[in-house]
């Protein structure tokens, strides 16, 4: 009787996410603990927040149970807004983008030369958008599912 509940409940959990995800809880705890300070201190910390299961409540509850399935339903992590990536180029091209709150992103383009370019990307279901300033659409790409 217990494997078979043990059973459900695991295929219940892969069924209800439906989809890997962002984990966002976990990845913010785990950059958190990354600035505490010295490597001495966040060894400490990591192996109280594993020890205690902090991060198995992070990672199997709150994402993979909550945010996950909020995200494979909407498209977007409740978590992950205010996410940033930034990446320069060896020609000295750079990008920086910041998730927004609506699941949109904010972009911003910075060639080699000084000429910016904002963007703010939008996606619906297999659909995205690139819109300038004013809300103009720039670029449409459709991703093959």
């Amino acid at each position: 009787m217990k494997k078979g509940i043990c059973t459900l409940l695991c295929a219940g959990i892969i069924v209800l996410t439906g989809c890997y995800g962002s984990n966002a809880c976990f990845n913010k705890l785990h950059k958190w603990n990354g600035t505490l300070g010295n490597k001495w201190l966040n060894s400490i910390v990591h192996f109280f927040l594993s020890y205690f299961p902090v991060y198995s409540i992070c990672l199997f509850l709150v994402d993979g149970l909550v945010l996950n399935t909020i995200e494979f339903w909407t498209g977007s992590n409740p978590l992950a807004s205010g996410d940033s990536y930034y990446e320069k180029d060896a020609q000295g091209n750079s990008i920086a983008a910041v998730k927004n709150s609506d699941g949109s992103m904010s972009v911003e383009l910075i060639t080699a030369e000084g000429q910016k370019a904002n963007l703010t990307l939008q996606r619906d279901e297999n659909i995205v958008r690139a819109l300038d300033d004013e809300g103009n659409l720039v670029a449409q790409y459709e991703i093959e599912k």
